[in-house]
């Protein structure tokens, strides 16, 4: 059961602010104690009983009325057709200076636990995730459960007091999930989200946080309005994007250095758009004074998620009836059902379900002809696009395959979805690609290409409907690095579920794209495509100063290493788990996270999930698995330290952080100039190449001036010496590469 409780933001275009309150719940959260074993059943009725996965709306709450106890009503006996009324409260704000609050350490938490609380600690070297109770008794509600940071405000880094306000709320079995987004002043702080849940008693058990913790800072009034950041915004691009004015409005971001300030959020198209990224917008940050900060790509649109844009209404005049087609994929002719829609008042044919509330539209009228609603339509039921009439059927049972673990739409709560065709660029230039394109204007939206088959392929169609529930989830989307490798590895794994749930594939190696015979993935041998095995092998993209601007290093590995998750799903899979199970764990687990969960954190999720779904038995599987996979402890320096067979590394130090953040390493053969290696540099300043072995190679380190790695300043050779590096390429060094080997090269200053 869901509860959207407030949504707050101070939008640029003079969007009007809102503050919803609803609440909602959802199958999550078993003890860690131990409690008796409850299987589930084979029985789909079973399955589908109170004690599951469920999320259903409740009547607006009043933020200032007395809390009471938590709401366990089915869905079936609750009015969801009416979405709540604004509020203009938001939650108070606990004052830190009101009483002296005893903080808690980590070992005041173990000592709750008997010694058995997980705690995982981000980079900033403060609390991230908590699993174990942390407070001394059972709260009444979200706001209640507020009350339960109090006691964590040194250990989570939030002390002075810019608290988080509620956003939604979900129950299972009894235990309930709260998800927050932070705020300072009355403005959201972007991608700060924060989850606490609560155990069957009520007690807060288990914390995960991307909360900011450096938001103690005056805020200046703007010197620039936001008609002039957008065209800083354009600017910036060289003219070359589309920018959706509706969502331009001031935030707050924290960026990487954990520094905070307000500025204007920019969303523009994704230029860099390609086969192999599924994020079709940037957001780009502009400050006070009008300087462009960064930009990131993602799909999570600063929409009013609870809004009523009275989208129903399209389906309200459509009469179903279910029509038989067959079409050929990859050689094999398959054939299907769908409901296509008579409209009484125009008298034409639709693709579109009046009871799921899915419909086929057109992208470029959609996306850039302000919104403009083309739908797929016929004066005959006949002769309908193959692309588009397989999408529309892929994603209907996509959809049925979510409802069945009751997951209704992205959203949980059934928001119409809205299937965009002819996937291209702002000047029709077709992309390749399926991409979840977040919630606007009331829909959950969907982009697929008709330039290839992708689309009759479910697990694809799978993958960015999942996106949409995961991005809904954590409240926001960080796409670089382990953050979006997380991301895409929930949307791998239940994009393969959902397609071998229904049946629709054969394959046994879990395999991505396979159905329309273009297979990219498989989840039990990454590396037949390139993905690793483990931290530091010959596949491995390291977290780096690249990973943010630049696609080179698929923004961070995301689609590459996320092998190191999906893994997890076949290996449990070999553990005799059913595909129900292994849905109900991993959409469990998506539940429980937020948008700075890296791979430290999911290892924490991971072990709940085990207790929620009472598979405690497979906690030391997932110990083995972290150990095996390399996962523990720096995982930086497990790729400085690890050797490869068949491949010398080598590391190269950057002297200063302005360096190392604008540098990129190449390596080229020596007999026939062709590049053969490349690297970015990590975080902690060091380069980490993994040349073949048996060559003989140049070593270049070229310097930009940009951070996005566009304007080269100059590019030096490691000498023929191997002591140093120089701008002259006539004493440019040749390296000699041997297998197994690891080599440590002159610093770069």
């Amino acid at each position: 059961m869901r509860k959207c409780l407030y949504d707050v933001r101070k939008c640029g275009n003079d969007r009007k602010n809102s503050m919803l309150a609803i609440l909602l719940t959802m199958s999550l959260l078993m003890a860690l104690m131990s409690l008796p074993a409850c299987r589930k059943s084979d029985a789909k009725a079973q399955k589908k009983s109170s004690e599951d996965y469920e999320r259903h709306k409740m009547e607006t709450k009043d933020p200032d009325e007395t809390s009471a106890t938590r709401e366990t009503t089915e869905p079936s006996q609750r009015d969801t057709s009416v979405r709540p009324s604004p509020t203009l409260s938001p939650t108070p704000t606990p004052n830190p200076n009101s009483q002296i609050i005893t903080q808690l350490t980590a070992q005041d938490i173990q000592d709750m636990n008997g010694g058995n609380a997980i705690i995982v600690y981000g980079d900033e070297g403060y609390v991230s995730t908590i699993v174990g109770r942390f407070f001394d008794r059972p709260v009444d509600d979200e706001e209640d459960a507020i009350n339960a940071l109090r006691g964590l405000q040194t250990l989570l880094g939030i002390e002075t007091g810019y608290f988080p306000f509620s956003v939604y709320g979900s129950t299972y079995r009894g235990y309930t999930i709260y998800t927050y987004q932070q705020l300072k002043g009355d403005m959201v702080v972007y991608n700060s989200s924060l989850k606490i849940v609560l155990d069957r008693e009520g007690y807060p058990w288990m914390l995960q946080s991307s909360l900011a913790t450096n938001l103690d800072y005056e805020v200046s009034d703007p010197k620039i309005d936001a008609a002039e950041a957008e065209k800083i915004v354009a600017e910036a691009w060289g003219g070359y994007c589309h920018i959706f004015s509706e969502y331009t409005m001031e935030t707050c971001l924290v960026d990487f250095y954990h520094l905070s300030q307000h500025c204007f959020q920019v969303i523009t198209n994704n230029p860099y758009q390609s086969d192999s990224f599924d994020m079709p917008y940037y957001i780009n940050f502009v400050d006070y004074e009008g300087n462009f900060l960064r930009c990131y790509p993602t799909a999570d649109l600063p929409d009013d998620r609870f809004a009523d844009y009275g989208n129903e209404t399209y389906f309200k005049d459509l009469e179903a009836t279910d029509c038989t087609f067959t079409i050929n994929r990859n050689g094999e002719d398959v054939t299907f059902t769908v409901p296509i829609s008579y409209n009484t008042v125009d008298q034409k044919y639709y693709l579109a379900d009046p009871v799921r509330k899915i419909i086929v539209g057109d992208y470029y009228e959609f996306t850039f002809n302000g919104g403009n609603l083309l739908f797929t339509c016929q004066e005959e039921n006949k002769n309908w696009p193959e692309h588009d009439l397989f999408a529309y059927y892929n994603f209907i049972r996509v959809y049925d395959f979510f409802k069945e673990f009751n997951i209704e739409s992205t959203d949980g709560f059934g928001m119409p979805i809205l299937i965009l065709m002819g996937y291209c660029e702002s000047d029709k230039t077709p992309i390749n690609n399926l991409a979840n394109g977040g919630i606007m204007a009331g829909w959950s939206i969907m982009c697929v290409t008709r330039e290839s088959d992708k689309c009759f392929s479910m697990d694809v169609c799978g993958h960015e409907f999942t996106h949409g529930i995961s991005t809904f989830s954590r409240q926001g989307c960080v796409y670089h690095d382990e953050y979006g490798t997380v991301n895409e590895a929930f949307s791998e794994i239940l994009g393969n579920i959902s397609e071998m749930y229904v049946g629709d594939t054969t394959d046994t190696t879990w395999l991505l794209e396979e159905t329309c015979g273009m297979p990219v993935i498989c989840m039990s041998q990454p590396d037949l495509y390139a993905q690793p095995n483990t931290v530091g092998d010959q596949y491995y993209t390291p977290n780096s100063y690249a990973s943010m601007t630049t696609d080179y290093t698929d923004l961070g590995g995301v689609h590459r290493n996320d092998s190191l998750i999906t893994n997890l799903c076949c290996v449990l899979e070999q553990q005799g788990w059913t595909l129900e199970e292994l849905a109900n764990f991993f959409i469990c687990a998506i539940e429980m996270h937020t948008t700075l969960a890296d791979f430290d954190d999911m290892y924490a999720v991971f072990i709940a999930a085990a207790y929620v779904c009472d598979r405690e038995e497979i906690i030391p599987l997932i110990d083995q698995y972290w150990q095996d996979k390399m996962l523990v402890g720096n995982r930086q320096k497990t790729n400085e330290t690890t050797t490869i067979d068949g491949y010398a590394k080598m590391l190269i130090t950057f002297g200063t952080e302005h360096l190392a953040s604008h540098s990129l390493v190449f390596v080229y053969r020596v007999s026939d100039s062709e590049m053969i290696a490349w690297a970015p540099v990590q975080y902690d300043g060091v380069a980490v190449l993994r040349i073949p072995a048996d060559e003989k190679a140049f070593i270049i380190v070229c310097e930009y001036e940009d951070d996005y790695f566009e304007k080269m300043t100059q590019y030096k050779y490691l000498n023929s010496q191997m002591s140093g590096w120089s701008l002259d390429s006539s004493l440019a060094g040749v390296v000699e590469t041997k297998s197994g080997t690891l080599v440590t090269l002159p610093d770069y200053s």
